[in-house]
């Protein structure tokens, strides 16, 4: 049976993974660069990455920051039979990958967004790695060879609390909670308008928008939530969905029309830029509606996300 080491912490998707394949009784680990894992598990951790905002700039004042890595990630390697890089390799543009065939390693390369996308795929990658994987189905445009696999949730960990405020004898303010962790790729000023907006026209609304927060945190402010705006520019849904939908809550999140093939169902409102206003409107108006999404949202979750199924995948999928 092969030992998996995960390379990369992108939320918190190489942790899910880890957890569901030792539950198949796997040996696996994660091991970090980041400087900030939001509070995810990592068996080895090495915070040289700084966040997102900060990165750029520290990378091109200082490109040998990018080699520190290697050294710290080679004795570890060395005793794992698989290695599933997420969203970065070792050296830039996969120039350890040489290395790690010639080892013996097995490779596999998991992209997850702005690492590919309108990027299109390295060179080395689609030539030493034996498995790429997406995380989302909107990339598999920019990797020929790519596979969708959907990112994992352990259901067990979200329990089913439903869309909050739908008594029609609450008189408390509907709660709509906004998670970005870049505000620019999300969509934020759309949301942030919207809300301006509906506040204006009188509705009784609070927006909880939840930034720089632990895991953890984050998840019990998603548990009060009414209703939840998601990424309403790259057209799937991301982390933040897959966590409320399991936890019944109604998301509102752009969905576009070529990619949607790939969804079972449709347990989520499809929401644009252009439409914000009106979908918003309308979940607050319509308690009911939400309730219908929350449940819709979390059978959806069960069946697509669920960590233990995607553990399952991965062990057929990998070389």
């Amino acid at each position: 049976m092969d030992s998996i080491l995960h390379i990369g912490s992108i939320a918190g998707v190489p942790q899910g993974l880890c957890a569901a394949q030792r539950r198949l009784g796997q040996r696996s680990d994660v091991l970090s660069f980041e400087f900030q894992d939001f509070g995810y598990p990592t068996d080895y951790h090495f915070p040289i990455k700084l966040d997102y905002s900060s990165r750029r700039s520290i990378y091109f004042e200082n490109p040998l920051n990018l080699l520190k890595k290697m050294p710290l990630l080679f004795p570890i390697a060395r005793d794992y039979d698989l290695l599933h890089f997420h969203y970065s390799s070792g050296l830039p543009f996969g120039f350890d990958f040489p290395l790690w065939r010639l080892l013996g390693k097995k490779v596999v390369m998991h992209h997850h967004g702005t690492d590919i996308r309108k990027k299109g795929e390295h060179w080395l990658y689609s030539r030493l790695a034996q498995r790429i994987f997406v995380s989302t189905p909107d990339l598999l445009e920019w990797s020929r060879d790519a596979i969708w696999v959907p990112n994992p949730l352990d259901i067990e960990m979200y329990p089913y609390v439903g869309s909050g405020n739908i008594s029609a004898s609450n008189r408390g303010p509907i709660k709509i909670l906004h998670a970005p962790s870049r505000r620019q790729l999300k969509g934020t000023e759309h949301v942030l308008r919207a809300i301006k907006n509906l506040k204006n026209e009188g509705y009784n609304i609070e927006l909880m928008l939840v930034e720089n927060t632990s895991h953890k945190d984050a998840i019990e402010y998603y548990k009060h939530a009414d209703i939840v705006v998601d990424q309403l520019l790259i057209g799937w849904y991301g982390m933040l969905a897959q966590e409320c939908m399991a936890l019944g809550k109604p998301v509102c999140v752009y969905l576009r029309e070529d990619l949607q093939g790939h969804m079972p169902s449709q347990p989520m409102l499809n929401t644009s830029i252009d439409n914000l206003l009106e979908n918003l409107r309308l979940l607050i108006e319509d308690p009911q509606l939400r309730a219908d999404l929350g449940k819709r949202g979390r059978n959806y979750v069960e069946t697509v996300h669920d960590s233990d199924k995607i553990a399952h995948k991965l062990r057929d999928l990998y070389p």
